[in-house]
């Protein structure tokens, strides 16, 4: 899974949200837990070849990230491309993080996990 945190231009993300990926049941693209968020280019995202896109730009609630991962989802033909809900549950440590790890987790196994919260998450058409 690739998650963005910003799109103009693209950075990877850091902090907690690549530990939330892996508490998600995946492995993180382009993030490293602990670390600073990274600019990171169109080129490297693409070629890391992810499975699933979520864009999660810092600050943005879920229709100001779905906008966001409209453009995203132009680099990723194919691809599955998930808005979420940045501002409520990546950007800031707390409770609500867990909320955001369900929905990368519905996001993710929507076969074995009921997928997310349609307040939380939506996919770009």
């Amino acid at each position: 899974m690739l998650v963005l945190e910003w799109t103009d231009p693209p950075f990877a993300p850091g902090h907690w949200i690549p530990e939330m990926v892996v508490l998600a049941g995946v492995e993180p693209i382009l993030g490293v837990a602990g670390e600073r968020s990274e600019q990171t280019t169109w080129q490297a995202a693409v070629a890391a070849a992810p499975d699933v896109v979520v864009c999660a730009p810092c600050g943005y609630d879920l229709d100001g990230a779905a906008a966001q991962a409209a453009v995203v989802a132009e680099h990723f033909p194919g691809v599955p491309v998930w808005a979420v809900d940045a501002n409520g549950s990546y950007a800031r440590p707390g409770p609500r993080v867990v909320d955001g790890v369900e929905a990368l987790a519905g996001i993710l196994h929507p076969d074995r996990v009921s997928g997310p919260d349609p307040g939380t998450a939506r996919p770009t058409d």
